[in-house]
């Protein structure tokens, strides 16, 4: 059995700050690798839990809604491309804080999707510490979703 690791997943944002995930012609790419140590992906879906009399009093589930992010973590690197782009919406707001971010899975699928960045803490720990470095990417609608990019 053979499992994949997690840095075999590649994270890129724009740092131009386009918003179309169908139109990424004109995108700057950069890797969000360099100090972060944690990807964390929250699905965040919407359900609907309904017991009909046919299931015998049990409930049946269905996925309604999803509201998806990715929660990046580790620390500051200034200088680097992506961190740098990054921290300076630290204290953006409303469309300031969206772009793209285009996900190229271990399995060779790669996600486009429009995301606003949350929750960015460029700083932060002990004093004898690395400075602390984490944002959130929140997926605005559905992202573009291309199967097996490597073998394509």
């Amino acid at each position: 059995m053979a499992f994949n690791l997690n840095y075999k997943n590649k994270f890129e944002i724009d740092t131009k700050g386009n918003v179309d995930p169908n139109t990424i012609t004109g995108a700057t790419f950069v890797p969000i690798a360099a100090g972060i140590s944690t990807v964390t992906p929250a699905p965040g879906d919407t359900t609907d839990n309904t017991a009909y009399y046919n299931g015998g009093g049990f409930a049946s589930t269905d996925v309604t809604g999803k509201n998806f992010s990715l929660a990046f973590s580790g620390n500051r690197v200034e200088g680097d491309a992506a961190q740098d782009y990054i921290a300076g919406k630290e204290f953006s707001l409303g469309d300031d804080c969206k772009t793209l971010l285009r996900w190229t899975k271990s399995d060779g699928r790669v996600v486009v999707a429009q995301v606003t960045l949350s929750a960015i803490t460029t700083s932060g720990g002990a004093a004898n510490a690395k400075q602390t470095f984490s944002f959130t990417a929140n997926f605005n609608g559905a992202p573009v979703v291309k199967e097996d990019q490597a073998a394509g």
